[in-house]
C-alpha cells in the first residue's frame, strides 16, 4: 500500500496538504510548512488502531479493484515478495542510524 502526499496552492499563495486515503487536510503559507504538518499529523496518528484498520480495508478494497483514489494505491504481492520488502526496509532503517 502506497500513501502519496497530494499539495495544492491556492490563490491566496496558502498550501492544502493530503493524502491519499485520508480524510484530514492541513494547511499553511508554504509549500515547505504543508509537508511539515502532513508529517506531524500523519506521526500522531501512528498508534491510532481505528485507523490502521480503515487504511487496511480500504487498501484491500483498492487491490480488489472496488476502490480507486488519487495518491492512494495497493495491490496484493505474494509473501516472499512482502518478506523481502521488509528485510529491504529494515536494512535501509538500521542504515540510517
Amino acid at each position: 500500500m502506497t500513501q502519496r502526499a497530494i499539495l495544492a496552492e491556492d490563490d491566496n499563495g496558502d498550501w492544502t496538504g493530503r493524502y491519499g486515503g485520508e480524510g484530514w487536510s492541513v494547511t499553511a503559507d508554504s509549500r515547505g510548512g504543508a509537508l511539515e504538518r502532513l508529517r506531524s499529523k500523519l506521526e500522531s496518528l501512528l498508534d491510532d488502531e481505528d485507523r490502521h484498520a480503515r487504511i487496511i480495508t480500504l487498501g484491500e478494497q483498492t487491490a480488489a479493484g472496488d476502490h480507486t483514489e488519487e495518491g492512494f494505491d495497493a495491490q496484493f504481492i505474494s509473501r516472499e515478495a512482502y518478506e523481502d520488502r521488509m528485510i529491504d526496509t529494515m536494512e535501509t532503517y538500521l542504515d540510517q542510524d
